[in-house]
């Protein structure tokens, strides 16, 4: 055998040990037989893989199971609670920690406040220390990988911040290097909108057979993340899905971009605020005071304050104009609305944005397009970011569990 031949045979064989842990992620308990049928691959090859798994714990085995003709078979599943992936979000006034297994089982999630916002370091250190007291915490567990999503627009290439409306500071900022150089296990940074994607299409019922979809987060700013042919398209630089910042008004709202007119000056919860509080100060009428909180913003319009209401309308006609831009862009099959804005009333958003894509996008295009409310319990960019981490260990799993391990 020549040294090309070795290397091809080496890579044929991560290629299939990959597809044998998707698989079984996906089926949950499945059986030798089972696998070979979904893979391809022949039997010996199934259980030459499965036993590797199992030496280094990553498999174990579950039990009998009847399978076809009532014949009886040994069940295997991934190892879910003996290896652990951490997941990291990023919001302007908190982050969130969450450790979940391999299969994606979530077994721990946390809310922290972000104390000074403009003390970039010091929510850095506070992330890093709860990180580890997790990972301390998880005595019986092997932490393999820990996956973060940042609010965008993060540079993927650079592993760098850019600026973060209302998030002060952390322009140019090394976010991968500062956790990367943290912790023993590798670390994977990627855009919050991205995570979200990720997630949907993992896990969206809706969402999940489809390879190109569009999942927006329409928050305190306001970005999307793209899956095309089932992967993250980021751009030449990690930069990609930056809807938030595509102008729909050449003459409008100064942004912190620099630009005017961008999208997320019209249709972010912060510009919904900012919108009410200039009403609110002209005499409008409302249930609403000048000192309110979000949460009062999102009970006014749930229960039908005629201003809260109007305003709400208002955000979500721009947010179509702007979904309406990016599927003629893109042309995903499915388009996945979530975060904050889409969370206050998700049935009077979908049906403002539904009628203003029926109105303006051909036909053609429209009868293979879904558009949805994200219905995913918990955030989908938090999950994203843990299930983007989990699949690069997939990738290759005994780089990170080697066979030699007890």
């Amino acid at each position: 055998m020549n040294k090309t031949d070795g290397i091809n045979q080496e890579r044929q064989q991560r290629l299939n040990r990959a597809l044998v842990i998707s698989l079984l992620r996906q089926e949950d308990t499945c059986t030798r037989t089972k696998l070979a049928e979904l893979s391809k691959l022949n039997r010996a090859t199934i259980t030459n893989i499965i036993n590797d798994f199992i030496s280094c714990g990553l498999v174990i085995e579950t039990g009998s199971l009847t399978g076809k003709k009532n014949r009886r078979s040994i069940g295997i599943r991934l190892n879910g609670k003996g290896f652990q992936i951490i997941g990291v979000m990023l919001t302007r006034k908190h982050y969130y920690i969450l450790s979940t297994g391999l299969s994606g089982e979530l077994y721990e999630m946390k809310k922290y406040p972000i104390k000074d916002r403009a003390d970039v370091y010091g929510t850095i250190y506070d992330i890093k220390n709860d990180i580890r007291q997790i990972i301390d915490g998880a005595s019986e567990h092997k932490v393999l990988a820990i996956g973060i999503a940042m609010p965008g627009p993060y540079i993927y290439k650079l592993g760098k911040m850019v600026f973060v409306i209302n998030l002060p500071n952390w322009d140019g900022v090394s976010v991968y290097d500062e956790f990367r150089e943290a912790f023993s296990v590798p670390v994977f940074v990627e855009n919050d909108a991205n995570a979200g994607a990720f997630a949907q299409m993992l896990y969206c019922e809706k969402a999940h057979k489809c390879q190109n979809l569009i999942y927006i987060v329409a928050g305190q700013g306001l970005g999307c993340g793209i899956i095309t042919d089932g992967n993250i398209m980021r751009g030449e630089m990690g930069f990609a899905g930056e809807i938030g910042h595509t102008s729909i008004n050449l003459e409008g709202n100064l942004c912190e971009c620099g630009n005017r007119g961008c999208l997320e000056t019209y249709c972010s919860t912060i510009a919904l605020e900012k919108r009410l509080r200039e009403c609110i100060r002209n005499g409008e009428e409302t249930v609403l005071q000048e000192s309110f909180v979000w949460e009062d913003v999102v009970l006014a319009v749930r229960e039908g304050d005629r201003l809260a209401r109007r305003e709400y309308k208002a955000a979500c006609r721009y947010l179509a104009a702007g979904i309406v831009n990016i599927i003629n862009q893109l042309n995903p099959g499915v388009v996945v609305i979530g975060d904050q804005l889409a969370e206050v009333h998700p049935e009077l958003m979908l049906e403002i944005v539904d009628n203003k894509v029926q109105k303006t996008v051909r036909p053609i295009i429209l009868e293979n397009l879904k558009i949805e409310i994200n219905d995913l319990q918990i955030n989908p960019v938090i999950i994203g970011a843990a299930a983007i981490a989990t699949q690069e260990i997939y990738k290759d799993p005994f780089k990170y569990v080697p066979l030699s391990a007890d």
